[in-house]
Order: structure tokens, then sequence, then C-alpha cells
């Protein structure tokens, strides 16, 4: 079986963005009694008990004191609080507008549209940077002919994210797979090919720093041999521990040297699955979804022995499909390796609903998603508001997860856009578009009407992110904005602003 057609068909059962905080490896929480959200057993609603678990992993206390001009507290003042983004990222690919750029769509309409709706729900570009992407080649590449460096695609999407105030992620530095990496780079003996992959990190690290804020540093390692074993690559191939360990250290240790501020993950497939059967590696292993994700936090921890470790590992979802119940259990035994989780490439086809056995579709924890009695005589529609209530599901149990930084999809605006035909603007907005901008920009949003007390304070629990505070002066003059911004790390958030009143 290729490794594409077993990603599709495997599974069945901030104005402007707020710094990313540095993450400290160890950072992310350890789950107590192997669990994050107590009391979780089979037969309670864990998607109940992961949205009253939201406030207390994604708010923070505020505590704000306001004085006027001559140093005076601003007492019994009215206060508007406006949340503006998130610290949290949510965040799609780039691959259909990267396209249209490099198809000689820059100044349509078109692409205007696509980036207008992108920017209203999103805070963040997951931007591609092949070295090259054989037989993929619509897709953004570097360097696919030797000495032709190409910058432009990269450089066109990251600084469209900075301006729209998206926090801009580079995918991948290094791909061990022979489609991702350039032909000519085979002419050379192992330790020449090693030089030219630091040239590379090294280069995209350092050119840059301070506007990419995250990096896939590796992309799908799991299944992939070492560049030295490379000729000898069947799939799925398990290499060795020791072997992974040697290149991985080398390319995190080189990017963090260009530039350490940057976060650098891992990322991988195949982690979530509840199906994969007869699947046997190169040696002769069996392969599985739990197998993968020992080896996973065994890599992640060996790495940070070696004085490496990634600042986030990486959890792709293409297939898709998991309970509640599942899906939280799949990130408490990920978070066991101490480093913070990000899902990533996400996505959710109704053609894996069509495939899930009917005893999954009858549970108590899929019930809420439609009529199962009707379940097999659905229309497209019907099937395509079950997919769309998924993904708020699935986003929800992520966002309640402690250790869960970031979420990715991956073709998020081809769920969420319908269009006319494949050159001008005219377009629909779908459902799935509405209902996960509701739920990121007012469900998870903070917006309050204060008043500050005699000391000049007003205290609240708002969303990390980034904020804007009005306050209406007495004299019906125009009001008096200031940006303050809550930060995960603080447990309480401590500000004092002086304004021109």
């Amino acid at each position: 079986m290729k490794r594409r057609n077993f990603i599709n068909s495997s599974m069945v059962g901030l104005a402007g963005a707020l710094t990313v905080p540095a993450l400290a490896v160890g950072q992310s929480p350890k789950p107590e009694n192997g669990k994050f959200l107590y009391g979780f057993d089979t037969g309670s609603n864990i998607l109940d008990q992961a949205k009253k678990n939201i406030p207390k992993v994604r708010q923070r206390e505020a505590v704000i004191q306001l004085f006027g001009k001559n140093g005076t507290p601003l007492s019994n003042t009215d206060v508007q609080v406006q949340q503006r983004s998130h610290q949290f990222l949510f965040g799609d690919n780039n691959w259909a507008m990267s396209a249209m750029v490099r198809n000689g769509m820059s100044n349509s309409d078109r692409l205007t549209y696509y980036r207008k709706r992108f920017a209203e729900v999103l805070n963040a570009l997951n931007a591609t940077v092949y070295w090259t992407e054989r037989p993929r080649n619509d897709a953004a590449k570097t360097q696919d002919f030797q000495g032709e460096v190409q910058w432009d695609d990269f450089d066109e999407s990251v600084n469209w994210a900075l301006t729209q105030g998206l926090v801009a992620k580079g995918h991948p530095m290094f791909w061990p797979v022979p489609k991702a990496i350039p032909e000519w780079l085979a002419r050379y003996p192992y330790e020449t090919q090693l030089k030219f992959v630091e040239v590379r990190i090294r280069n995209l690290a350092a050119r840059y720093q301070g506007r990419v804020k995250m990096w896939d540093a590796v992309n799908e390692m799991l299944w992939e041999p070492h560049p030295k074993n490379l000729s000898l690559r069947t799939w799925p191939y398990v290499e060795q521990m020791d072997n992974m360990v040697d290149y991985i250290y080398k390319i995190i240790t080189w990017a963090r040297e260009e530039d350490p501020q940057a976060l650098y993950a891992l990322n991988d497939y195949g982690l979530s699955m509840t199906n994969i059967e007869n699947l046997k590696a190169q040696n002769g292993d069996i392969v599985t979804a739990k197998t993968q994700r020992s080896r996973y936090i065994e890599l992640v921890k060996r790495l940070g022995d070696a004085g490496a470790p990634p600042n986030l590992m990486g959890l792709q979802c293409h297939t898709g499909w998991l309970s509640p119940g599942e899906q939280m259990a799949f990130y408490d035994e990920m978070a066991t390796s101490g480093i913070p989780l990000s899902v990533t490439e996400f996505w959710a086809n109704v053609n894996e609903l069509k495939k899930l056995p009917r005893e999954k579709i009858e549970s108590e924890e899929w019930r809420a998603l439609g009529n199962v009695d009707k379940f097999k005589d659905m229309n497209e529609d019907e099937m395509n508001e079950i997919r769309d209530q998924y993904v708020l599901d699935y986003m929800t149990c992520a966002f309640a997860h402690p250790s869960v930084d970031s979420f990715y999809f991956w073709g998020f605006m081809n769920m969420a856009l319908s269009w006319k035909n494949d050159h001008d603007s005219s377009h629909e907005v779908l459902p799935v578009f509405e209902k996960v901008k509701k739920l990121i920009h007012s469900e998870w949003n903070t917006s309050l009407m204060l008043k500050t007390d005699e000391q000049g304070r007003i205290k609240f629990k708002g969303f990390c992110g980034n904020y804007t505070l009005k306050i209406e002066p007495p004299n019906q003059g125009a009001a008096i904005g200031h940006a303050f911004a809550i930060d995960k790390q603080e447990l309480v958030n401590t500000f004092s602003i002086r304004t021109i009143l």
C-alpha cells in the first residue's frame, strides 16, 4: 500500500499578531492519574466536560488599573474590553493561494476574496516551503534544480501573512522522503548530501528569523528512513531510533543556532488511527498507531536527552472521525512526553463518515451528531451537517486540552468556500465557514463592558490574546483606546495604564 493511499483510506472508525511566547521544554502540563479531564469514562459526556474545561485552560485573570494624566485613579469610569485576536493559533495551509500567485493570479479578485475570507477566521498561515515536491509539482518549492534557489513563493506567502497580523509557520524544513529531496542530490556521497541539507536548514532559519515564528523542522520521520538509507526505502520504513536521533538532532541544532527564538516542531501522521492492520515494515516489524505513538514519545525524549528537544509535537489528523473520548485519550498519551502538542493538517471528509461502522455512529458519544436512525439514508447536505458538527467538536476538544497549543487545518478553505468557476471571484460561503468563525470569534471571545472601582481598577477573566481597552470619557468625547495582551503563561496579568484624561 502506498503512503498517500494509506492516509486517505485507513481510518474508518493578532490589529497585529500576539507574539508567540517562547515555550520552554517540559512546559506542557502532565496528566494526573493518567487523565487531564478528571472523571472520564465510557459512559460520561466527554464533549460537555471539554466545553467546561475551556475557561480553565484558555482564560486568565486580568487586573487593569487606570490613571488619569495627573496620576489619580480613574474611578467609576465606563470601560469597554474587546478581544482582537487569540494567542492560541488557528491556521490553514497556503496551498491554494500560493498556486494562484504562481499561476499569474496575484492581482485577481479571486485571490483577494480568498485571502479576505481566510483572515476573517484564522490567525495563522501554514506556508509550504518544500525543497521539491514530486510528483505534485504544483507545490511551492525552493530548489528543484541545482543552483537555482527560489525564495519568491515562500516570501510572498510569509509577507502576506505578516501584513495581515497572522503568525507564519514554515512547512517543512526537511522531509525524508524521496519525492521531497531533489534528484540532483543523489549524485553526491552522503557526507556531501548532508552539507546541502545543512545549508538549506541554516538558510531558511536565518533568512526568515523573526518573521517565521514556527517551523515543521522534520516532517513524517516515523515512516521514513534516515537520509543515508534513502536508497533502501520501502514504505513503511521503521528506522532505528539511534539513526533518527542522529539526523534530527543535527537539523534542530542547525536551525536553532540561526534562529533560537523560533519554535521547531516534528510532524507526523498515522498516530490516532484505530484500524491499521497487517502493515509490515522493511525490518519485519508490524506497524500500528500504538507502536508509532510509542516511538514518537521515545524520539522526543531521546532528542531532549541529546540536547535538541523539539518545541512542539505535531499530530497530523488527515483521517479523522475520532470520538471525543478517543481524541482526549490520544492527547493524554502524547502529552506524557512533556512537549506541547500541535494539531496539524486536520481535515474531515464526508466519504470517511460514510465508511464508519454503524455501531460507532450509534454509540452514546456520537448521538449528538445527527439522527442515527436514518444515517444510512442521509443525503449530501445532511452528511455535511454532521461533518460540520464533527469539525466543531474536534476543535472544542483540542482547545480544551491543556497540552494543545495550536490547531491547523489542511484545507479548511476548501470546505468553507464554493467557487462558481476556476477563475473569477464569485463564490458562496458554506455553512462550516460561519460555524467555525462563530466558534472562534464569538463563543471563544471576550467582550465586556465594565466600570472601574474607587481605585480605578477592573478585574475579569479573558481568553488569552490581544485586546483593545476603550475608555468612555465623561464629557462625551471620543473614546480613548489602549492595547494590551493576556498571556497564557501568567496566571494573573496585571497592567497599569495612564490615559490622557
